[in-house]
């Protein structure tokens, strides 16, 4: 018995000690390190909400300034975020680490869409706010969820005027996410997920600047032509990443390392909460080295983006 209980000791000092080595070493790796989330939801506070309901008496400055703390502890210099007008402006005008824009197009039967009076935003109203910099995103695109094809002609004027401001657009490349809310999206249809529907939108726009979302999921193949096809089209692996298994996501995300493609992989969080958990899928991704996981933190998104000398020399001065 007493051999017994010195070994369930030992191990679990051993154990111990491995995770906070474990942990100290992702802290220590992380220090100076900035990181740019190419994927969050910008909406309104949600009351119920437990995590910032008590930070500001108004509801939704509190999930702002609760993002704000998610940022400061994760070394997030800014983050790409769409969401309704009303919020997308509100969000970048109280930290302007938000580069924000519209969710596109709306779903006026969504709570998280709110308020969504139409499902395009106003053409003039849109080209003065990329034009002044006020905005500098277009997405989350939700031509799945809305049964639509991101080809049709109304959609036109929304894509030139992207390639024209050079506005990066975050594109749903998945089939879920599996558990919806069906009276919210009656119109539902996961093949509208599919990336090769942008071909012919690239075609007219060959210059726009996309992502695809999610792209180790259902569309991983066709996300890998696109990309091939087209090399301003990188990619990320949110919430796939987090809630597939790992036997089947991370062969996936290899395979875009050796389709010469690795370069052109960023960092992204999707759901609110969890900018850290998925901060540490990718530095468990021992295969990767070190040069390249701070590729996926930072590099890969300010190539992608074009950011200046200035720019990248500001954002490794707001994590020392």
């Amino acid at each position: 018995m007493k051999n017994r209980i010195s070994k369930n000791i030992l191990m679990f000092l051993v154990l111990g000690t491995s995770s906070i080595v474990a942990q100290e070493t992702i802290e220590e790796f992380l220090k100076n390190q900035p990181i740019i989330d190419v994927h969050i939801h910008i909406t309104k506070g949600y009351t119920d909400n437990k995590d910032y309901n008590k930070i500001n008496s108004d509801i939704d400055i509190a999930k702002i300034e609760w993002m704000r703390e998610r940022f400061d502890k994760n070394n997030i210099v800014f983050a790409l975020g769409g969401g309704p007008m009303k919020y997308a402006k509100l969000w970048q005008q109280i930290d302007k680490r938000h580069w924000s824009g519209p969710r596109f197009p709306c779903n006026p039967l969504r709570e998280q869409d709110e308020p969504c009076d139409n499902e395009l935003p106003n053409l003039k109203e849109l080209d003065s706010l990329f034009k002044n910099e006020t905005f500098k995103y277009l997405g989350e695109t939700s031509f799945h969820s809305m049964g639509l094809l991101p080809s049709e002609e109304r959609f036109n004027p929304y894509w030139e005027m992207a390639e024209k401001y050079n506005i990066p657009i975050g594109f749903h490349a998945d089939a879920g996410p599996f558990k919806r809310n069906i009276e919210e999206t009656p119109n539902w249809n996961e093949a509208y997920g599919n990336p090769l529907l942008l071909l012919p939108v690239l075609e007219k726009y060959p210059n726009l600047k996309i992502y695809l979302m999610h792209y180790p999921g259902r569309y991983f193949d066709e996300c890998l032509a696109v990309m091939k096809k087209y090399e301003q089209i990188y990619c990320e692996i949110s919430a796939v990443s987090m809630f597939a298994p790992k036997e089947r996501w991370e062969p996936r995300v290899k395979k875009l390392y050796n389709e010469g493609l690795g370069d052109r992989l960023m960092y992204g969080s999707d759901y609110v909460g969890t900018i850290r958990k998925n901060i540490e899928i990718i530095y468990n991704l021992d295969w990767l080295s070190d040069e390249q996981k701070r590729d996926v933190y930072y590099n890969n998104a300010a190539k992608f983006l074009n950011l200046s000398a200035s720019e990248i020399e500001e954002h490794h001065k707001m994590v020392e």
